[in-house]
């Protein structure tokens, strides 16, 4: 046999040999931590220093920026996050005027004591406002006020002395205290800035400006329905309204005037009337209503607002 086929044969028994043994042998040391886990490493380079992550950890760590990210994703991921404007996290029902505790209530946050205001008349968190000389108090408010075709016209202009009262009424009125206006003739008109129901709005500087434009765009026409107008600002739960109207047919029947004292279950309700010449009926259906809702009735004779010309 040639001696270069036994020298190959040789190497190769030797080959298998150790490929055979090195088989057997366990890992030791840095050799093991090698091999101790297979799958794809990522690296990337900061400066001098080089950082290593699994696939696993970067496609975590990529979808969660990835959330933080996307426009509109931060209230998904932080859903008790408080709302831009704080008085949204306030409750809806903050005095504790009449009718503002529910059976099984707790008290509100207008229960405490904040003291006056500067600037308001503002006493011990609440507030004293005026319609036509009818003094209510409480921290929220809503202002019913008739826009019906007998209300203006003729030269003698009811809704325009109205609507004076009302936006200084509103001066009365600390940011802390909230009110909703509410003109009406066949139907409601609402103050409603945000489009959202049923609720009432801070006495703010700026929505105070927003309410003055609403009330300076209302103008009289149309008939008068009284109860729609009513239930609607009874359903904001406010602790007093201002009912005002030239008590204009039709009138409220006594079936109607039980529903709303049902329904304000404790809310004060002042009625302003409005009439020219002495109070005819000093028994009518909103001398009732307001007797019946332990508020105030007072008669506003519109002819000494605007005497006859000759």
């Amino acid at each position: 046999m040639p001696s270069w086929l036994i020298s190959m044969i040789l190497h190769v028994v030797l080959v298998v040999i150790l490929g055979f043994a090195l088989r057997l042998s366990p890992p030791q040391g840095a050799a093991a931590a090698r091999t101790a886990e297979v799958g794809i490493v990522l690296k990337h380079t900061e400066g001098e220093v080089d950082y290593f992550e699994s696939e696993s950890d970067a496609s975590g760590s990529e979808a969660t920026v990835a959330a933080v990210a996307e426009p509109g994703n931060a209230e998904n991921l932080f859903p008790d996050q408080p709302p831009a404007d704080a008085s949204e996290a306030l409750p809806s029902s903050l005095a504790i005027g009449p009718g503002s505790l529910e059976p099984g209530g707790v008290p509100g946050a207008g229960q405490m004591d904040i003291g006056p205001r500067q600037g308001s008349r503002a006493i011990g968190g609440k507030a004293r406002t005026r319609v036509f000389g009818i003094e209510g108090e409480g921290h929220k408010f809503a202002y019913v006020f008739d826009r019906s075709g007998s209300m203006g016209g003729s030269g003698r202009n009811a809704l325009g002395a109205a609507k004076a009262e009302l936006i200084a009424s509103l001066k009365g009125l600390d940011k802390t205290h909230q009110f909703e206006i509410i003109f009406y003739n066949e139907r409601p008109w609402r103050f409603n800035p945000t489009g959202q129901m049923n609720r009432m709005f801070f006495a703010t500087e700026q929505n105070k400006a927003l309410a003055a434009k609403f009330v300076g765009s209302i103008t009289a026409d149309g008939a008068t329905r009284h109860e729609d107008a009513l239930l609607l600002a009874i359903k904001v739960q406010p602790d007093v309204i201002f009912f005002l109207t030239d008590a204009d047919e039709p009138a409220m029947w006594p079936g109607q005037l039980a529903k709303i004292k049902r329904r304000a279950a404790g809310i004060t309700i002042n009625a302003v009337e409005f009439g020219f010449g002495p109070q005819s009926d000093p028994n009518n259906f909103l001398v009732q209503l307001a007797r019946q809702n332990g508020g105030r009735h007072a008669y506003v004779d519109v002819s000494k607002m605007f005497p006859t010309r000759q």
